[in-house]
């Protein structure tokens, strides 16, 4: 299904997916270089907190989808059921227009990433280049400004509050309203971290 689908989208969005696959072997060649640190926790609380079925779906989560469709027509609630992958394919493409031809070229498209780099690569690339706040964009800037040294082991703590602002990312003034949905956001993900690590049968973290 994945070869399928990945050949109709390199078809169809053939100068999009080209553009794609070009930013995406130049930060896979940034993150196998990189000496920033501890980023198999961070990769581990990326997954626990955005995409826990991350090595079982072929790019899209069709439960996520289905959950959120169900959430927003009985409930009137939206939630999102991005995945990684498709986290990623937006900020490569910088494509953030809500519409829904954007979201089905979003998810084919998510689903040619592993043809080009492995997919244990994929959360880690997303790192360096995800938006965390106001001067925040990517690894490096938020370490710096949170500052955390690179060349430190990086604690659960620090990484869970890191991840913690994908969802809620720092202004640039801050609020109490946004440091308490934080700081929530983080203990959260540490309980998803040590509930999935524990994991016996189907391993969230592959």
């Amino acid at each position: 299904m994945r070869v399928i689908l990945g050949h109709i989208a390199k078809t169809i969005y053939r100068d999009k997916y080209l553009c794609l696959q070009k930013r995406l072997l130049d930060e896979y060649s940034k993150v196998s270089n990189t000496d920033f640190a501890d980023l198999d926790t961070l990769s581990k609380l990326l997954i626990s907190g955005e995409d826990h079925r991350f090595f079982y779906h072929i790019g899209f989560d069709i439960i996520a989808i289905a959950r959120a469709v169900k959430n927003r027509l009985l409930y009137d609630k939206i939630e999102g059921a991005s995945t990684i992958e498709q986290q990623l394919v937006r900020v490569l493409t910088n494509d953030y227009q809500r519409t829904f031809s954007r979201k089905i070229r979003e998810i084919l498209l998510a689903t040619t990433l592993t043809s080009v780099i492995p997919k244990r690569a994929i959360p880690k690339i997303y790192l360096n280049v995800a938006y965390f706040g106001a001067g925040m964009t990517g690894l490096q800037q938020t370490f710096t400004k949170l500052q955390i040294s690179k060349a430190d082991k990086i604690s659960l703590e620090d990484a869970a509050s890191i991840i913690s602002r994908i969802k809620y990312p720092q202004p640039r003034k801050e609020s109490i309203k946004r440091l308490t949905q934080i700081e929530m956001r983080k203990q959260h993900l540490i309980f998803l971290y040590n509930k999935h690590l524990n994991r016996k049968y189907i391993k969230v973290y592959g």
